[in-house]
């Protein structure tokens, strides 16, 4: 075979594998085309069923919460995807993940911007929340408050506890332990943000220690917008205060856990009780050490699920009622253990109807207790 037929018998080879090769490119082209286009079919046809979940339902209600991970507002929303699931309604869960004081009433506008058909909200600023909620009512939108109240307001029913009642049960812990000496209740160092409940609350256990004469009731004004500012102004109240000081009562679980890490920095849990409201495991830890005397809880699950039941007879009657109760519960080392017993079948329960907590989804306007 002479040069010029092998050269050509090789053109020919490579032609006619490259016309194999651009074919097989071709093909497998083809194929990654048809796969992008079935995912990208498959996330709409998801996004279709999401929004036609959301058309479909009578209602659409947000929860706006003082601190989205926290447990307590995890628990409450919970109960408002229960409560949501009967009666025909999606809820959502909107505010801060960590505490904010100013984040509150821009959920609440933001809201009754989207039009949407309720609010359950906390109430961490009274003057801007009490604001946002009556700019709500007004335009046509109920407002439910939940755990602290915005009373002022023009909010339809309040679901939580009876201030004024939470204050006289701390009395009377008090009393069972401290017969003589000082109490300290942490409070809200800024006016403009002290609510309404924080106040009743030092209302109802300053009567009720009026009958103790040898019991002397203070507050230590707490800076919330600073972890550091709230730990050292307990540090330099043990310090001042290091004989007279026999119980000190905190209104939310950050203040409670750092309470008990000053007391136990300082050498003073055996002389000194700490009380507080509302528990996490790390309270529950405490109670069970002996490192905290009681806490007063309520139960987050039942007002997220009262919240959204009163907001779906609002829509339905036009009315419910002006208060939702929520039950205390008193939380010692007596009973501790069967507190915690309680909650997990609670939490099991819960999984097997598929009722989690779960983080926040999509907010109105597209955004995302207080502990």
């Amino acid at each position: 075979m002479d040069k010029s037929s092998y050269a050509i018998r090789l053109r020919g080879f490579f032609i006619r594998h490259l016309y194999l090769l651009a074919v097989l490119s071709i093909l497998l082209l083809s194929l990654l085309a048809l796969l992008a286009m079935n995912v990208l079919r498959q996330r709409l046809l998801d996004q279709a069923e999401i929004l036609a979940s959301r058309r479909e339902a009578r209602y659409h209600f947000v929860l706006v919460a003082e601190q989205t991970d926290s447990p307590f507002w995890q628990e409450v929303y919970a109960g408002a995807r229960a409560a949501a699931s009967e009666v025909d309604a999606v809820v959502e869960l909107a505010g801060p993940q960590s505490f904010s004081t100013d984040q509150t009433a821009e959920q609440i506008l933001i809201a009754s911007a989207a039009r949407l058909d309720g609010i359950a909200t906390c109430v961490v600023d009274t003057n801007l929340t009490e604001q946002a909620i009556d700019q709500a009512v007004t335009a046509g939108i109920p407002v439910v408050t939940l755990e602290y109240d915005a009373a002022e307001s023009l909010r339809q029913c309040f679901v939580g506890v009876n201030s004024y009642d939470l204050g006289q049960t701390f009395g009377r812990l008090v009393t069972d332990r401290n017969p003589i000496g000082e109490i300290v209740i942490l409070v809200s160092d800024d006016p403009q943000r002290a609510s309404l409940s924080e106040n009743q609350i030092v209302a109802g256990l300053q009567d009720y220690l009026a009958r103790y004469p040898s019991l002397t009731l203070n507050s230590l004004e707490i800076n919330r917008d600073s972890a550091f500012s709230a730990e050292q102004a307990i540090r330099d109240l043990l310090v001042k205060d290091q004989q007279t000081v026999r119980a000190i009562i905190s209104l939310n679980v950050g203040d409670t856990l750092r309470v008990v890490e000053a007391l136990v920095d300082d050498g003073r849990t055996n002389t000194v009780s700490v009380l507080g409201y509302q528990e996490n495991s790390d309270v529950l830890e405490y109670i069970q050490s002996g490192l905290i005397q009681a806490v007063i809880a309520s139960d987050p699950y039942q007002i997220g699920y009262d919240s959204i039941q009163a907001l779906a007879e609002i829509k339905t009657n036009n009315r419910t009622s002006d208060y939702i109760p929520s039950d205390l519960v008193t939380i010692d080392a007596g009973n501790v253990d069967a507190y915690l017993q309680t909650v997990l079948a609670a939490a099991g329960a819960q999984a097997s109807t598929g009722i989690q907590p779960e983080s926040a989804g999509e907010r109105p306007g597209g955004q995302e207790r207080g502990q």
